[in-house]
């Protein structure tokens, strides 16, 4: 059974059983302790703390959109490493198949379980692939068009997924629909996050805006769903009181696209997108719709994953006139604050800077700026001005997080923006990139990579490797330590989507045009 559940209003609760616009607008533990280094990183036992909510989920496993449910994604488990990743090769290709959307075929992290690889398109179809050989097991169509990044989630013996209007579970043997739940109606916004799952709960968010358009009126609500059944458990909507500011038949604005974060204490951090309209209107310009900070847009949450209930947030951008999400998925970590071990949350976005919290009450760390800063912040004048980070900017895509150091993916791309106006898509051929690796106790930059094109493709760690991508098709691997070019590959066609590891995998979707003029879309298996 499906159900259309209303998004506006503050947080609701449901009975609970006991126990882009952001990049794809394109088509948006061992460490030694001491002052300044991290405590001992749990993204190494991150694997062990999914497999705690679900034993079904193998060591090896990739089975959430960023390996964990700490959004650290970093893999110990793995013979890939330093010394041999430069004898990473191409073990099979899967060609994917279907009518791109605008931003390309594939901007998602696929997953693996067990033998079987899981994957979704920007049509919200899924595919099982054969882990060993890349033979298709089995597809379900859905034909739902999505801005993306979208992706899908193991968890409890069923794959989690989204359309444009809804959420599903499925049996990961045979594609099977288990059941859906339709949270949103068509024209009204849409879904584009991957689902996140703890214990026997599921969350996703709903988006206001429908391919680069803003739905006046619709306001991003987090929706937590029963494992189970699809039934709901209890939502939230992010922009605060639900009245918009003043004027709901002009402004719109929050909703998440990346999984949150969840701590041992059963806190759901949840990083907020932006406001609309942006820049503002002939009528309103710099935003004048919506008059003060727009809560809770450019938020970082803490929440009870029991409840819903707000318990703390930290706002980055208030009142963004520039499309300066905090997108990005948090991460968590424990870092040392003053000389104690402290569980601190790291959180990024398109605004192109890095910030660090205290994870029990929001105290704020630290803040790393990274890529050119230009005409950043306050009012815009009436005639354009050059700004950076730009629309497609920032902190695009995830981070990851291995043994205290931050690695941080980033992109420069100037937009021209005016207090009317300007919220178009750039010239991505003139986009850069780079990726920086930082201690995450302090936020001090240890070395940075630039790039020659834009860094769209996250970043990943596989023991002492950190691979991240770009828009044109490339991969490297560089060394955690030093920053060292350590492997590349090409790939047919561009890439926005993350990569995933697993044993000796290093799976790879080249699923967006990128700069090619006859780009071929592609999962590439790389293996040593």
């Amino acid at each position: 059974m499906s159900v259309i559940l209303k998004t506006r209003g503050a947080g609701r609760r449901g009975r609970r059983a006991p126990g882009w616009l952001a990049f794809t607008a394109l088509a948006a533990v061992t460490l030694a302790i001491g002052p300044g280094m991290a405590a001992p990183d749990p993204a190494a036992a991150g694997t062990e703390y999914a497999q705690g909510h679900d034993r079904r989920v193998h060591p090896q496993d990739w089975a959430l959109s960023n390996g964990d449910l700490t959004n650290t994604r970093n893999v110990t488990r793995t013979p890939i490493n330093s010394r041999n990743v430069k004898n990473l090769k191409v073990k099979w290709r899967l060609p994917l198949e279907g009518a791109p959307t605008f931003a390309g075929i594939m901007a998602s992290n696929p997953v693996v379980v067990g033998d079987t690889v899981y994957l979704i398109s920007l049509n919200s179809d899924v595919t099982a692939v054969d882990k060993e050989t890349g033979k298709v097991r089995w597809k379900r169509v859905f034909n739902s068009p999505s801005v993306g990044p979208n992706g899908v989630a193991y968890a409890r013996g069923l794959l989690f997924g989204t359309t444009f209007t809804g959420v599903f579970a499925l049996d990961p043997a045979t594609g099977r629909t288990v059941w859906t739940r339709e949270l949103i109606a068509s024209g009204e916004g849409g879904i584009d996050v991957a689902p996140q799952v703890f214990e026997d709960t599921v969350v996703v968010s709903t988006v206001p805006n429908t391919f680069g358009k803003y739905v006046p009126g619709a306001m991003g609500t987090i929706f937590a769903l029963d494992t189970a059944t699809g039934n709901p458990r209890w939502s939230f909507n992010t922009v605060k009181d639900g009245d918009l500011w003043g004027h709901p038949e002009i402004n719109s604005g929050g909703g998440t696209w990346f999984a949150p974060a969840l701590d041992e204490h059963g806190r759901l951090f949840v990083a907020v997108a932006n406001p609309a309209p942006l820049p503002g209107t002939p009528e309103y310009p710099n935003g004048s719709s919506r008059p003060g900070p727009n809560l809770y847009t450019n938020c970082l949450l803490a929440m009870d994953s029991r409840t819903g209930k707000l318990l703390w947030y930290q706002q980055t951008a208030p009142h963004d006139l520039r499309d300066y999400d905090l997108q990005d998925p948090p991460i968590v970590t424990t870092a040392m604050v003053r000389g104690k071990p402290t569980e601190i949350v790291v959180a990024a976005g398109k605004m192109g800077k890095v910030y660090a919290y205290r994870a029990d009450d929001g105290t704020p760390l630290w803040t790393l700026p990274v890529g050119t800063h230009l005409n950043d912040e306050g009012p815009l004048p009436d005639t354009p001005i050059t700004v950076l980070p730009g629309i497609i900017g920032g902190i695009e895509t995830p981070m990851a997080l291995s043994r205290g150091r931050l690695f941080v993916p980033w992109v420069d791309n100037p937009s021209k923006l005016g207090a009317t106006g300007g919220l178009e898509l750039p010239d991505n051929a003139v986009g850069r990139g780079g990726l920086a690796a930082a201690d995450v106790a302090s936020g001090k930059v240890l070395w940075q990579r630039d790039l020659p094109q834009m860094a769209l493709g996250a970043a990943t760690v596989a023991n002492d490797v950190v691979f991240t991508s770009s828009f044109d098709g490339q991969v490297y691997g560089f060394d955690t330590a030093t920053g060292a070019t350590l492997w590349t590959a090409r790939t047919p066609a561009g890439i926005i989507s993350s990569p995933a590891v697993s044993g000796n995998l290093l799976l790879v979707g080249a699923g967006a045009p990128g700069l090619s003029t006859n780009p071929s879309f592609e999962l590439v298996a790389y293996s040593l």
